[in-house]
């Protein structure tokens, strides 16, 4: 397969170019910086050049990553004894344009190159939520992060075998070792040691007496979704089903429309986590668009 051409750069990037926004999620609020059209067009370049390049994040990481998701990560910590839950405080913020540099040249990208991908993927020295690229580069610039912590996780008790997985800013380890949580005093010296910082209000300890819950799934035996998530998803098709039939044609524009293709997506989900629960919540949305003409 051809390497693609290297990106044209153009000129160099303002806020101006971006689109700045605010988000709200469980009190917490999150500056998105979205870029405009022409510049998000050639950070996908940049991003498809690197990609081609085989340049990409550890085997630890499974978020923004092709065929990985919160479901493969979650697996590997189902049926433990005790899981650790720990999250990088400012994850996106805290890679400068200086850190993305140095890590793409260690990738083997040319200085001048690697200089003009960090200065047209940042914004104000930092990597913005909302950028395509910056998942990625967010990826790699953790790589060492996560092969230090994997191998804190071999050496700390070599009689048991310690799971690590990072998605995006979550931290998670989980093992039979009882005393596991004893090793987060190093896993704090590593993370700092890399540049990051533990959101400290957000480390959890959680043992299989409780309920274990990482990445939105429970797994405490085998991975699954939480109860209310089911029962919501069970609520929202009934009610979906029983305006099917008393409307029977519905308009392709409407609110209709969006809640079923939203339910559809949720009713995938939880066939990806747990096929026969799944099995039943697809055969429903089936029903429900037989009864409608759109």
């Amino acid at each position: 397969m051809e390497t693609p051409v290297r990106p044209d750069f153009g000129e160099d990037v303002k806020t101006s170019d971006y689109r700045i926004y605010r988000l709200e999620h469980n009190g917490k609020v999150r500056e998105i910086a979205e870029p405009k059209p022409e510049l998000k067009k050639k950070q996908k370049q940049i991003l498809h050049w690197l990609c081609s390049r085989g340049i990409g994040a550890s085997k630890y990481a499974h978020g923004f990553v092709r065929g990985k998701s919160t479901v493969t990560a979650a697996k590997l910590h189902a049926g433990k004894n005790v899981v650790v839950k720990m999250d990088i405080k400012d994850f996106f913020p805290s890679i400068s344009k200086q850190r993305v540099l140095h890590t793409l040249m260690k990738e083997g990208v040319e200085k001048q190159i690697a200089k003009k991908i960090a200065e047209t993927c940042t914004l104000n020295n930092y990597l913005p939520q909302g950028a395509p690229t910056s998942p990625f580069l967010a990826n790699i610039v953790s790589k060492q992060l996560d092969y230090r912590l994997a191998g804190l996780c071999r050496s700390w008790a070599p009689t048991f075998k310690i799971h690590y997985t990072r998605y995006a800013d979550d931290l998670i380890f989980s093992s039979n070792l009882r005393k596991l949580n004893h090793m987060i005093p190093a896993i704090m010296r590593i993370v700092e040691q890399e540049g990051f910082k533990v959101n400290h209000a957000k480390t959890r300890v959680l043992r299989n007496s409780n309920r274990q819950k990482i990445l939105g799934l429970v797994v405490n035996d085998k991975v699954n979704v939480k109860r209310d998530y089911w029962r919501n998803l069970r609520a929202e098709l009934h009610q979906l089903k029983l305006k099917a039939q008393r409307e029977r044609r519905i308009p392709s524009d409407s609110l209709f429309t969006d809640r079923l293709a939203e339910v559809t997506g949720k009713a995938a989900y939880v066939f990806g986590v747990n096929r026969e629960r799944g099995k039943q919540f697809m055969r429903e949305v089936k029903e429900i668009k037989k009864l409608v003409i759109v």
